[in-house]
């Protein structure tokens, strides 16, 4: 549309200056013609003066207005090409945008693609986050199985450590015990040997008195003759303990019986109450040799279980003097109590 009419104003100037140009030519035609005429006709030149001023002046108008039509149409030219240049700029950022408009389709789509794309980036991005973050746990555990397994090398080591310290210090405890254990077994063995000493030394004094007299002394209480400290056996307390031996007993019984049995077919049967005898008792022996055999019999069987060879038959040879104190005791008491009745028959 403005290229149309640009090159209509280009036209039009062009016809506007040819026509000048015409004119110009065609009145310098007849300026040369009117000159040739005047020539010829002399006598005729005041006819068209007048006429010809006028028409000159005219044509001068003429030609000062064409030349400002032509300054006119030459500045009408300038901004006739400003404002195509400046269409066709706009033409030129309308093909533009019509070129971005048709590609508006095409931009959609592929804001769409990347928009998936996008979301798709996101999940990926969450996924990997997760799988990060279960790295991290996975990572911790093994810090902690390594630490924790760390702490359990160091405990086997200390336990073994403290295993081998509680060995020493037990094979030194059971050394220790085991010297002590010997100590007091040997401190047994000998209480055990004084108890025994004291016990033997008792019984043979009692029998040195039973085969001198003839009948024993109860009544009083004797003072041990070895040094016994804290073992001094009361003889009172020894006639309430129980018989152990059953073998002493049964042989005491024997001997009691037979001299029961010869005291009572010896004694003669008077008419009159026996004396009292709250303090001793007489018990008549039948032979002397058979005294003896009993004796030597019931020291042999003392002997023979007063000798222990362990800890546990220190402790049973400890409770078997006792129990012999005690049948010595009971002997005594049974050998009164027989010797009483044998007097009351």
């Amino acid at each position: 549309m403005f290229e149309n009419f640009r090159e209509r104003l280009q036209t039009a100037h062009q016809d506007f200056t040819t026509g000048i140009k015409t004119l110009s030519g065609k009145s310098k035609e007849t300026k040369i013609k009117k000159k040739q005429r005047r020539e010829d006709n002399l006598p005729q030149f005041s006819a068209g003066a007048e006429l010809l001023s006028r028409y000159e002046d005219t044509w001068v108008t003429l030609h000062k207005r064409a030349k400002e039509c032509a300054k006119a149409a030459e500045a009408a030219d300038g901004e006739v090409v400003m404002l195509s240049a400046h269409w066709e700029r706009r033409l030129a950022a309308l093909a533009e945008l019509q070129e971005q408009l048709q590609q508006v389709p095409t931009f959609i789509t592929d804001l769409e693609s990347i928009t998936s794309r996008i979301a798709h980036l996101e999940g990926d991005f969450e996924e990997m986050e997760s799988r990060l973050l279960h790295l991290d746990d996975l990572c911790g555990q093994y810090e902690q199985q390594r630490v924790k397994h760390y702490q359990i090398l160091q405990l086997e080591n200390y336990k073994k450590k403290k295993r081998k310290e509680l060995e020493s210090l037990k094979a030194e405890l059971d050394a220790e015990h085991a010297q002590k254990v010997l100590e007091m077994e040997h401190a047994q063995q000998v209480k055990l040997k004084d108890r025994q000493k004291f016990f033997e030394e008792a019984f043979q004094q009692d029998m040195e008195q039973y085969l001198s007299t003839g009948y024993l002394q109860i009544g009083e209480r004797r003072e041990p003759t070895g040094s016994m400290s804290s073992m001094e056996v009361n003889v009172d307390m020894l006639e309430q303990m129980d018989l152990m031996d059953v073998s002493d007993q049964e042989a005491l019984d024997v001997f009691l019986n037979s001299g029961g049995e010869d005291n009572s077919a010896a004694s003669p049967v008077t008419g009159s109450d026996p004396e009292p005898f709250p303090s001793e008792i007489t018990l008549q022996v039948p032979t002397q040799a058979e005294l003896r055999h009993k004796l030597s019999s019931l020291s042999s069987t003392c002997t023979d279980s007063a000798s222990p060879e362990t800890s546990e038959e220190s402790r049973r040879l400890a409770r078997g003097a006792v129990g012999r104190g005690g049948g010595a005791g009971g002997r005594y008491a049974g050998g009164a109590a027989r010797g009483r009745d044998a007097q009351e028959l």
